[in-house]
């Protein structure tokens, strides 16, 4: 029986490689990861770059996943609880 691949976006798997990582991590690190992961969905001729877009325009966003604790470096944000 074939192994089902579950299909994620980016940036859910840079959630992920933050989540396991435990801490920051330079955006060039978190995107190898990201590419390691199977069932990533990249847009873009340079995978790397695309994940370091999406690091950089989640973290402007008052409400973004990510935030950057250093240049290049970026960590989970703290969600507030609803």
């Amino acid at each position: 029986m074939a192994e089902e691949v579950v299909r994620r976006t980016a940036k859910e798997a840079a959630v992920e490689v933050l989540r396991r990582a435990g801490e920051p991590l330079k955006a060039d690190e978190i995107g190898k990861r990201v590419l390691k992961q199977k069932g990533v969905r990249l847009g873009g001729k340079t995978p790397l770059a695309t994940v370091s877009a999406i690091l950089a325009s989640e973290h402007t966003k008052p409400e973004g996943l990510f935030t950057r604790t250093a240049p290049g470096t970026y960590t989970l944000r703290e969600q507030k609880p609803q």
